[in-house]
């Protein structure tokens, strides 16, 4: 699925954009780090032996592991944690709901389509929509640095 390749893949190491979307997710990079980590080692068997594996199959080796581990009992009080409180951009994206960082990382950060977005996270089209929208204006457009919405 060569369409999916997230348009940044070209500028960024794969494990970077990575951690980045598992700080994104966990608004911990020890926590991400953990989690890619152990999906990466669980992995090894079948990627040692795949002729076929692409750098979208190890993203969304990635991803679905930080899915899994956020939906597994417990994981999910990292998502309610206050932020600091200190008006930063770490601040406002702790703030954001699950959903809403999912777009924003997916859409915004790895500037994915919406189709491609819809497909990684199994989530319907409009769901991430909304969930940008509302992410948006909690952000203070910062994160987007004006380039408005995907």
């Amino acid at each position: 699925m060569r369409s999916m390749t997230p348009s940044s893949a070209e500028r960024e190491p794969l494990l970077r954009r990575l951690r980045r979307i598992g700080l994104i997710l966990t608004g911990d990079q020890k926590l991400a780090d953990g989690i890619l980590s152990d999906a990466f080692v669980r992995a090894r068997g079948a990627i040692r032996h795949a002729d076929d594996i692409d750098e979208m199959d190890v993203f969304k080796l990635g991803f679905d592991a930080f899915e899994d581990a956020l939906h597994r009992k417990g994981a999910v009080i990292v998502l309610h944690r206050a932020g600091r409180g200190d008006g930063s951009l770490g601040d406002r994206v702790s703030r954001l709901t699950y959903v809403e960082r999912v777009a924003v990382s997916l859409l915004v950060v790895e500037k994915l389509s919406l189709r491609a977005s819809a497909i990684l996270s199994g989530r319907p089209i409009s769901v991430l929509e909304n969930a940008l929208t509302d992410a948006l204006p909690k952000l203070d457009g910062d994160f987007v640095q004006g380039e408005g919405r995907p």
